[in-house]
């Protein structure tokens, strides 16, 4: 077992190594000063994926076994979430289950069967290739949730500065509309304005107000963003002014996103507990009772002379 423990860390670090490329290889929102969004076709444009559409020649082949498994609810859940990852029409519900199925025979045959069995020389029973065969399926739903939570994250974190433009735009004589088209000129390129350019053209092509702020709450499904379309969605239907309203949701969001950093930060105490009792106090018990613990095994002739 010791000899082999050098292929087994090989093996994980291999597996590590092709889980980080997929990582890097799958689409995301890019990040930074130059941000590469979606933004052209509005939320429903499709954004290549290098290594979905590098496997799509193998994972087609599973398509047959995608269509037969029956899971109406979990294929639902998969088109929300390509709509809240702003990524609409990359792939079908079908073809993202069959990505799943194309992904666990890779992982099974990668590590059981490449790694495990011709590399390394074990035997690799049956149960061990179900097991990566399951654990390389959930890797698609890691990579939707993690681009969904990526992009909803980037949504907060601009929608109060985006939300205090609008209300500027308001208070300063614009209408509702007007105030968005603003918006969307002045306000940093990201997928709070994608988002909010794509309900403008919506509502340019004949839908009506509050349907297009229905269907905004619906594809960014954040509850910040449905509190926000309700509040306007009522004023609209009452009739009522929309400055004092946004000002007031303008004001809580604010509020909230300072109370969040403070939930943070007493969250980052207790999670310095785990390194700071695994790591750093052993290393500490070993520099002070150490030296003790060696003059009363050895002597004091073999620590401190």
């Amino acid at each position: 077992m010791l000899g082999q423990l050098p292929y087994l860390v090989l093996a994980l670090s291999f597996g590590a190594a092709v889980f980080g490329l997929m990582r890097t290889l799958t689409p995301g929102p890019a990040s930074g000063a130059e941000e590469a969004w979606v933004s052209p076709a509005g939320p429903e444009g499709a954004q290549n994926a290098v290594l979905a559409h590098a496997l799509r020649p193998f994972y087609v082949l599973f398509l047959p076994p995608a269509r037969a498994i029956a899971v109406p609810g979990y294929r639902a859940r998969i088109e929300r979430n390509f709509v809240a990852a702003g990524m609409a029409g990359l792939m079908s519900a079908d073809e993202f289950i069959a990505y799943k199925l194309a992904m666990g025979v890779f992982f099974a045959g990668l590590f059981g069967g490449l790694l495990g069995y011709i590399i390394m020389g074990l035997s690799v029973s049956p149960l061990v290739f179900f097991l990566l065969f399951i654990g390389g399926s959930f890797f698609p739903d890691l990579w939707i949730r993690g681009l969904v939570s990526q992009r909803q994250l980037l949504i907060r974190r601009a929608l109060p500065y985006v939300m205090d433009l609008l209300t500027l735009s308001v208070e300063a004589g614009l209408d509702f509309i007007a105030g968005v088209h603003k918006v969307c000129e002045k306000a940093r390129q990201g997928p709070l304005v994608d988002e909010l350019s794509f309900t403008l053209r919506e509502i340019q092509v004949g839908a009506s107000r509050q349907q297009a702020l229905r269907n905004l709450a619906a594809r960014v499904d954040m509850q910040e963003i449905r509190s926000f379309t309700a509040l306007l969605i009522q004023a609209d239907i009452l009739g009522a002014s929309i400055g004092p309203v946004l000002r007031a949701q303008s004001d809580l969001l604010r509020t909230q996103r300072f109370q969040a950093a403070e939930r943070a930060g007493a969250y980052a105490a207790t999670k310095l507990l785990f390194p700071l009792i695994l790591f750093i106090m052993p290393a500490v018990f070993i520099v002070i009772f150490g030296p003790i613990a060696l003059n009363f095994i050895y002597g004091d002739a073999v620590v401190g002379g």
